[in-house]
């Protein structure tokens, strides 16, 4: 009997730091979803901000507003009056609704992509996909142009 009590005895000195490392880990993987989920809610958040309000500014017209909130990928070969003008060859918009976003990484950055139904003030919508590029040295900035509309 004192042989099996021995090896209990070396199996507890082995099994609790084991067992120790596996629950650090498991708490560790843990935190970092948690942080992850945080940072996609915190960055959600932001985008649809930014949408709303670029949106609400083309609603009302503001279109050298809603130029400031484009994204850089737009503005390298689009113009303040080209923006201008495809959103005033677009229908009025008199509101929106957003979906739930649904993020894309490519070589060109990270996106969240929402679908958004655009109502017209004689009731006619039509759903459109709109991005938001995700930074992390800026805040969010949305990627609107005619052949970002898809």
């Amino acid at each position: 009997m004192a042989g099996a009590a021995w090896w209990r005895l070396q199996l507890g000195r082995v099994a609790a730091p084991g067992a120790a490392i596996v629950l650090a880990l498991v708490a560790a993987d843990y935190s970092w979803r948690l942080h992850v989920e945080r940072r996609n809610a915190i960055e959600a958040a932001e985008a649809k901000t930014v949408l709303v309000a670029y949106l609400e500014r083309v609603r009302n017209e503001d279109f050298d507003g809603a130029y400031l909130l484009l994204c850089s990928d737009v503005l390298e070969s689009y113009s303040e009056a080209q923006h201008e003008e495809f959103l005033r060859t677009q229908p009025p918009l008199a509101s929106f609704q957003l979906g739930e976003p649904q993020r894309q990484s490519s070589l060109e950055g990270t996106f969240l992509v929402y679908r958004a139904q655009l109502t017209s003030p004689d009731g006619a919508s039509q759903v459109n996909s709109l991005a938001v590029a995700l930074h992390s040295d800026h805040d969010p900035l949305v990627c609107d142009a005619p052949d970002w509309r898809k």
